[in-house]
């Protein structure tokens, strides 16, 4: 991995941390993706099912508080709830 890049983020799937890197992306910090995930068995394991997210060693804490930003304006949604205003038909209410 590049030297002087930090892991800013750990995650389980690559499209989550394609989503955070473009999100860091868009807001000017540069972002790679580190992926360890293991596809050759059907589950994912220990650090077998990580993938990091690194950016340049002077931007670690801007990247921390874009992303800590972020988790408190659009919180994870739990897999039994629904986006808000969310009808059913892809509309919002």
């Amino acid at each position: 991995m590049s030297a002087g890049w930090e892991i800013v983020e750990t995650v389980g799937t690559d499209e989550e941390a394609a989503l955070i890197a473009g999100f860091l992306q868009s807001r000017g910090v540069p972002a790679l993706v580190e992926s360890l995930l293991f596809r050759q068995e059907p589950v994912t394991f220990g650090r077998l099912g990580e993938v990091r997210l690194r950016v340049p060693a002077e931007r670690v804490a801007e990247a921390r508080r874009l992303l800590e930003e972020r988790r408190s304006r659009f919180p994870v949604l739990e897999e039994d709830e629904e986006a808000p205003g969310a009808d059913g038909r892809g509309e919002i209410s």
